[in-house]
């Protein structure tokens, strides 16, 4: 009797890539959409000073290792102006989903300012709030491969 064995390695290790990379961009627009629904929450409800065009909450986005953010551009809600991403996150040993945004005015509102009421950590919220629902995702992926 003879048996004929084929590897198939290749194709479970291209599988469980491709699984990983789902589950990184699952959770990129999770802690994206979560890091927004923070910042509208408590930033752009009540009666404020100043006027609110939405281009920090557009401008939120994710990138997975190695690659170009989610987004390559974002205005105001109304068309104001707003910007543009370039480059690609870093790539590091492990491969890791980086949330943010390059509105120069951000840190202030994530961290506060000596002239506002406090910190709101948006981003930081984005990426801790959700913890459980990362390890979801992931799982979900790669059981899926």
């Amino acid at each position: 009797m003879s048996y004929t064995y084929r590897d198939n390695t290749d194709e479970v290790l291209d599988a469980l890539e491709r699984a990983k990379k789902r589950g990184l961009t699952a959770i990129g627009m999770t802690a994206e959409a979560h890091a927004k629904k923070v910042l509208t929450k408590e930033v752009y409800t009540g009666d404020k000073d100043w006027p609110l065009t939405g281009r920090l909450r557009n401008s939120i986005t994710f990138a997975i290792s190695g690659e170009p953010a989610n987004i390559s551009s974002y205005s105001g809600d109304h068309g104001e102006v707003g910007g543009s991403y370039s480059g690609t996150a870093p790539k590091e040993k492990d491969d890791a989903v980086y949330i943010g945004t390059n509105v120069e005015y951000a840190p202030g509102i994530e961290l506060g300012t000596h002239r506002s009421k406090g910190a709101v950590h948006f981003l930081q919220k984005g990426v801790t709030e959700p913890i459980d629902k990362f390890k979801e995702l992931m799982e979900d992926s790669m059981k899926n491969a």
